[in-house]
């Protein structure tokens, strides 16, 4: 653990801002590429969208290069989208949470910094595409896997963790699968209009796995998920002028939440 490695707690608090904006980028790529189906494993120069110049390294640090160009390409001035230093700035907070509540316990902090992009990238393809996409929802669910298999490794009964931990996230998802599906089903009755996408139907199911089956995670995911999707729908109606709107970034929000109060089912004590 952290806590035999003589090295202060700057340095572990460092290692988790560097890493926060690092990671800030690559969800900036996922945003950009996973809704257009551009595979992120490709290797290929990340360029201005607007007049196709090759970013060189002072265009890519993340967040500091936009605030230094003032959100305009060097080559071009074209704009650049504020949501990009958005998606940046917030997953470097998620990893700061999850460094302040949690800790710097290798293995399981390197499995919330995995969390963090995919989070931070799902919200913002949601508000713009209104889609949560399978591939973003089986990462998180890998992201928790790992999780679960390393600190399995690290307990004195490895096969007991697993099957005891691991059951019950199984487990939690399918009941919050049954749970949301009936949600939908309501909605779709008392609304006359499909309310909750398979998307986020999909995310309940991840969210289950990693919350396990506490029966207040669940009330208060819904819950907090409920509150937070009323004003996202208020300001989208006022922003927007649309009357539908993209559900999954309150699931999402209300998941963190979560997540920082009770942590995971599989977290290593």
């Amino acid at each position: 653990m952290y806590d035999d490695i003589p090295l202060p707690d700057g340095f572990y608090l460092a290692v988790t801002a560097f890493l926060g904006l690092v990671l800030g980028s690559f969800a900036t790529a996922l945003a950009y590429r996973v809704p257009r189906d551009i595979s992120i494993l490709k290797k290929t120069r990340s360029a201005c969208t607007s007049c196709g110049r090759n970013l060189t390294a002072p265009d890519l640090v993340p967040l500091f290069s936009w605030i230094a160009l003032r959100g305009r390409c060097r080559g071009c001035g074209a704009k650049i989208g504020w949501q990009y230093p958005l998606i940046e700035l917030g997953t470097l907070s998620l990893c700061l949470a999850f460094y302040f509540r949690f800790g710097f316990q290798p293995p399981q902090i390197f499995f919330f910094f995995a969390l963090a992009p995919m989070v931070a990238a799902i919200v913002a393809i949601d508000f713009e595409y209104k889609i949560i996409p399978d591939s973003l929802n089986l990462a998180i669910l890998g992201a928790g896997i790992g999780m679960l298999a390393g600190n399995a490794l690290q307990s004195p009964d490895a096969v007991g963790f697993i099957v005891a931990k691991g059951g019950e996230g199984l487990a939690a998802a399918i009941l919050y699968v049954a749970v949301s599906l009936g949600l939908r089903q309501a909605i779709m009755i008392w609304r006359k209009k499909d309310a909750l996408g398979w998307g986020d139907v999909k995310f309940f199911a991840v969210a289950g796995f990693w919350l396990g089956l506490n029966p207040d995670s669940a009330a208060y995911l819904m819950l907090v998920a409920g509150l937070i999707g009323i004003f996202l729908a208020i300001v989208w109606q006022k922003i927007r002028k649309e009357a539908e709107f993209p559900f999954g970034p309150a699931i999402l929000l209300a998941f963190i939440a979560m997540l920082l109060w009770q942590g995971p089912v599989f977290l290593l004590q």
